[in-house]
Formats: C-alpha cells, sequence, structure tokens
C-alpha cells in the first residue's frame, strides 16, 4: 500500500470539485489502495484552510468538520517526534515535509511540486495528483 501526505491545496481542490484528480485521490481513498498519512500539525492546518475557503466551497462548515472526521478514520496518524530544521521557502510547507520525511511516506502530494523540490534531497518523492493517481491506478 502506498502512503503519502496530502499537501492542503490538494484537499481543497478536491473538496472544491468533484472533478480532476484531487477528487478522485479522496475518493480512492475508501479502496484502501493508499492511505494518507496524517499528524495534528497538518490536520490543524486542514482546517484553518478549508474554514477560510468555505465560502467557496460546496459545503457547510459543519460538513467540513464531518469530512475531516471520515478523513482522521482513514489516515495513518503520525505523531511527530524530532525537531526539524526549516528547509523550504514556504514555512507552511515545512509541517508536510516533516511528516514525510519522519514517518517514511512514499509521497508528497501537491499542486505546488516547486515549492516543495527541496523535499526530494530527503528521498521524498514529490507528484502532483495526477501523477499520484496515476501510480495509484498501476496498483488497481
Amino acid at each position: 500500500m502506498l502512503r503519502a501526505v496530502l499537501d492542503t491545496n490538494v484537499l481543497v481542490a478536491g473538496m472544491r470539485s468533484v472533478r480532476g484528480a484531487s477528487f478522485e485521490l479522496l475518493r480512492l481513498l475508501d479502496t484502501k489502495i493508499w492511505a494518507v498519512v496524517l499528524s495534528n500539525t497538518l490536520l490543524t492546518e486542514y482546517q484553518e484552510v478549508l474554514h477560510r475557503e468555505q465560502p467557496a466551497l460546496p459545503y457547510s462548515h459543519q460538513e467540513i468538520e464531518k469530512a475531516l472526521d471520515n478523513l482522521c478514520v482513514r489516515a495513518e496518524q503520525w505523531h511527530l517526534r524530532n525537531r526539524w530544521l526549516p528547509m523550504l521557502p514556504d514555512p507552511d510547507d515545512e509541517a508536510m515535509v516533516h511528516l514525510a520525511v519522519e514517518s517514511g511516506a512514499d509521497y508528497i502530494v501537491t499542486h505546488n511540486v516547486r515549492h516543495v523540490e527541496p523535499a526530494r534531497e530527503l528521498g521524498v518523492r514529490v507528484v502532483t495528483p495526477g501523477e499520484f493517481l496515476r501510480k495509484l491506478r498501476k496498483e488497481l
């Protein structure tokens, strides 16, 4: 089973539209062909961003919370233990890379590959939702 950390932008895109790779990745979590790796830090970011973006989403605040609860049930929850030295231009992306490295996740899935590119130096594969979806379909 492949394991991946999702950038917040993938979660927002998947909730914004039922079309596209981001939505399909979220749908495929139910099939258990892949697992999303999640930490409290990343979950807090998901929550903050989704509630801020709520007017642009087809969901109420209560439905967003229910979706996050469902994500948590399906996620591999990871408690970060080690200290982390920043390496990215955007400090908001640090928690995602820290989680991927410490948990040994196979991938970081993001729409902003360029921003997370330095994670490759630490052995993390960084892919777009479309690229990750193609890899999952090969697993089916």
